[in-house]
């Protein structure tokens, strides 16, 4: 019997005292941790702790859920499409059987589940968006931590700062910091979760200017190994703060961040400029004429996938954030060329993000990502292998046909502002990111799908590192080619902080 299936006096006195926990998620605590019961005191013996029952049962389980805060939910197989809503993804195949998806409504409520799983060694994840397509944030008979719950978003406008809870969404964090004036930098899709797109790196249209996601986080809460809630910022915790930054998700569960907005201004200009893949020359070529102007106000996403006629086309989606007049100038090169859509426009910086979305968050497609780079200026005879590639793709399996890739095209002058030395992530370089999204409909394309997959990432990175890989496109499979020179210091950071491997390995 654990602590939790007849309750442990000390465990609940703990969680009663709040001192040293900051109810201001503004407000980084210096004050010391109150001392933690033995959380893992077995009646009537410690010592066999190592032949517990991997399972949790039902029962065990509902009577946690009374040991939670009053919003919590605990949900299991036996509630129906409650779970089944639970565990859906945006990718089907990131869908697994959780064992339990369980909704914390405090901190507290966090550090309770993982001594619960961790006291009947059973495996967990953490959800907040969902988008992971590898299913980083799904589990397999474990639990899943899903902090959808914990989704509050704040302004503090004086100090431009936005603070932002666990399970937040870019969309929610856009639209509130609109409100002030103020925009944060964010991916280029409004509906995947705040911690993994900002623990991992984060590229985004406003990168050129302020730099990635990952280097405007101010501070963030963070959930431990061992059950404790501490803050990580440059003056408190440190060395976790240089682990969360780029390898968040190895080393604790972000409850809260306290992110560094910017002043936006009302609208930005952009949308998207398609093309015939045919004129893949003149339209690369104009595309690094466009980037060789240097103007940090700009952004493009190069985007290939099936087009008009069925064959493999290019789409540019632009971005600039001033005045209409002064996009019109940075973009001539490319509009020059006539694109056959011309969908751009003037529109509310939050906006942006979700011109490519659906009205649903998840979707009814097998999705895998992979990570590419592209060393600028672009090479147009490389740009044609790819579109070769799709098109051989599109043509031998029919259900791939939303298959493609984004190249994400900002200049290097925010991204270089902080060396690879100075957090986890490390990719301080002039290098466009690429995405490259496997999608099938039919099952039994997949096996066919994914190894297209690898040929064709192999095929990007002939015009870039081919040691290089981005975490958030990569399901976080990289080790130690997602945080080179620092791969070394993430693994005694993971000894220090998580030496069991409960959280995700490096």
């Amino acid at each position: 019997m654990c602590q939790f299936c007849g309750v442990d006096p000390a465990f609940a006195a703990f969680f009663e005292n709040t001192q040293g926990v900051p109810q201001d998620p503004s407000v980084i605590s210096t004050q010391p941790t109150p001392a933690k019961p033995n959380f893992f005191r077995l009646k009537p013996k410690l010592s066999n702790m190592a032949s517990e029952s991997k399972d949790l049962k039902e029962s065990q389980l509902r009577s946690f859920q009374n040991s939670l805060s009053q919003n919590a939910q605990v949900i299991t197989e036996t509630d129906g499409k409650l779970y089944t809503d639970a565990i859906r993804r945006w990718s089907k195949c990131a869908i697994k059987p959780a064992l339990a998806v369980i909704k914390p409504g405090t901190p507290e409520d966090v550090s309770k589940i993982i001594l619960l799983a961790k006291s009947h060694k059973v495996h967990f994840t953490v959800k907040c968006g969902g988008h992971s397509p590898g299913g980083a944030s799904s589990s397999d008979g474990g639990i899943v931590i899903d902090l959808g719950l914990m989704n509050s978003v704040t302004a503090k406008a004086d100090e431009k700062t936005i603070i932002a809870g666990g399970g937040a969404l870019w969309r929610d964090v856009s639209r509130v910091a609109a409100e002030y004036g103020l925009s944060c930098v964010s991916g280029s899709t409004s509906h995947v979760g705040v911690g993994g797109l900002i623990l991992h790196g984060g590229y985004g249209y406003l990168a050129g200017e302020y730099g990635l996601a990952v280097d405007n986080l101010i501070a963030a809460q963070i959930v431990l190994a061992d059950g404790s809630i501490v803050w990580a910022s440059e003056e408190e915790n440190s060395d976790l703060f240089f682990g969360i930054r780029g390898a968040g998700s190895r080393l604790g569960v972000a409850i809260k961040f306290v992110i560094r907005a910017h002043e936006q201004r009302k609208s930005i200009w952009g949308g998207p400029l398609s093309f015939p893949g045919f004129q893949y020359e003149s339209i690369i070529n104009a595309l690094n004429t466009w980037y060789n102007q240097k103007d940090l106000k700009g952004a493009a996403e190069l985007v290939l996938g099936k087009g008009v006629g069925g064959v493999a086309g290019i789409t540019i989606m632009c971005f600039y954030n001033g005045t209409e007049e002064e996009a019109l100038t940075n973009f001539a090169p490319l509009l020059q060329l006539r694109p056959t859509i011309n969908a751009t426009a003037e529109m509310p910086y939050w906006r942006i993000n979700t011109l490519s979305e659906g009205k649903d968050v998840y979707t009814d497609d097998n999705i895998r990502f992979a990570s590419g780079n592209l060393t600028p200026p672009l090479d147009p005879q490389h740009i044609r292998k790819l579109l070769d590639s799709l098109d051989h793709l599109y043509e031998t399996v029919p259900s791939a046909a939303k298959t493609g890739c984004l190249t994400l095209c900002i200049q290097p002058d925010g991204i270089l502002k902080k060396k690879r030395t100075d957090m986890a992530f490390c990719w301080r370089d002039a290098n466009f990111d690429v995405g490259i999204g496997a999608n099938w409909t039919d099952p039994a394309a997949e096996s066919k799908v994914i190894e297209w997959q690898k040929e064709f990432q192999k095929l990007v990175s002939t015009g870039g590192d081919d040691y290089r890989l981005y975490g958030n496109h990569e399901d976080f499979r990289g080790g130690a080619r997602e945080f080179g020179i620092n791969y070394l210091k993430i693994i005694q950071l993971k000894k220090k902080y998580d030496p069991e491997n409960l959280f995700r390995r490096v």
